[in-house]
Order: structure tokens, then sequence, then C-alpha cells
């Protein structure tokens, strides 16, 4: 990579941290959420994510080195690396709750970025396998608010399973119950998550994908 374009990586990851500053949205996604069963057992779920054209761009222009409209395999690691990684301190803005516990992905595997119609897509595999068989609720937003993480209106949530096997079936509602916080006006290090009021905060209701079975 040259140093203009090092450069240039540096200054838009910088405006990406330093705009979770401001409490209104930078970055547009529309998120899907595909839940995949082995047998009776809930293995995981892949979560795509389609950027808005502006910032897309902005990481296209970073990172698709060869201008083809494409990003090949060394470059949607290119774009893991330098950009995707981040979100490692943000919890990958995904929260996985049971009962009245909510935990976080510690890793996730298989990531993909491409391209479609100038649009950024990410596609990465969460593993779920360890969560006992219950009811479970993902939400993806992202608690700062640099992004506004929002469903497409179709085909935002796909189940695959063996129904000779399991029933499961899913819904999409805002949760009242356990709301969480976050500091429009928070520092660039501070990568907390809320779960009761304090003085300044904002309150948030994730609306969360809820997967039961039958």
């Amino acid at each position: 990579m040259s140093t203009l374009k090092k450069i240039t990586v540096l200054i838009l990851i910088t405006v990406f941290l330093t705009a979770s500053l401001v409490a209104h949205p930078h970055v547009s996604i529309l998120n899907k959420a595909e839940f995949i069963w082995k047998d009776t057992t809930l293995s995981g779920v892949y979560l795509e994510w389609t950027f808005d054209h502006f910032f897309s761009s902005d990481i296209i222009s970073w990172l698709d080195e060869d201008k083809n409209g494409q990003f090949d395999a060394r470059e949607s690691n290119l774009v893991y690396n330098n950009a995707f990684i981040n979100l490692q301190h943000y919890y990958y803005y995904t929260f996985i709750r049971q009962g009245t516990k909510r935990t976080n992905p510690s890793k996730v595997t298989q990531f993909k970025a491409r391209i479609e119609k100038g649009q950024m897509i990410y596609r990465f595999f969460i593993d779920l396998s360890s969560y006992p068989k219950q009811e479970l609720y993902l939400a993806v937003y992202d608690y700062t608010f640099f992004a506004d993480i929002s469903y497409p209106d179709n085909d935002a949530v796909i189940l695959k399973f063996d129904d000779a096997k399991i029933k499961p079936k899913f819904s999409i509602v805002e949760n009242k119950d356990y709301p969480v916080y976050y500091n429009p006006l928070g520092a660039v290090s501070d990568t907390r998550v809320y779960y009761k009021w304090e003085k300044g905060l904002q309150t948030y209701y994730p609306k969360e994908i809820k997967i039961s079975y039958e």
C-alpha cells in the first residue's frame, strides 16, 4: 500500500472513531440474519451487512486496489484487517440475550467482503452452538450510534433447518423490557455498554430477533 493510501486509511479510520462522539448516526447498515441448525442444535448465524453508498465508496476507494468494482480474496482480507476488525472493540455490534443476561460473541469467522451495485457487503459467521436450547434473542445495534442498523423489508431473517427434526420460528420485536443506554458525548475510548441509566445517558430499545422452538 502506498504512503498516500496509508495516510488516507488512517484519516478515515480516525473519522470513523471520532464520529461516535455525536449522537446522530453517520453510517446506515441493513442487517440480515441467516440462522443455521444441525439436527436439533442451533449451530450459528450468518450476519450480512449492506452499507450505504457513501460509506461503501470510502472503503472501496481504499481497498479495491485493482479498481475492478469487486473485492477478491486478498482485498477482502484487507477489508477485514483495516476496517472490520476494529469492531471487536464494539462487540461486533452483536448482542445475544437469554433471560435477562446479554452476552457478545468473542470472535467471528468466515468473514468475506463483497461489492454489489456499488455497495459494500460484509458476511460473517457467529457460533451459537454453546447456548442452551431455549428461546434466544439476537440484536444488532451500535450503542455509540455511529451506525444506524436496521432490517430490510424482505428476507431480513432466514432459518435453515431440517423440519423433520425441529420447527423453529422467529419474530422481530422492539424490546421495551430490557433497554440499553448510550452516552451521546462519550469519549472515543469509551467502549462501555450501559445497562443501567446514569445521568447524561439516553435510552435505546433494541429490536431483537427472537428465535423459539416448537
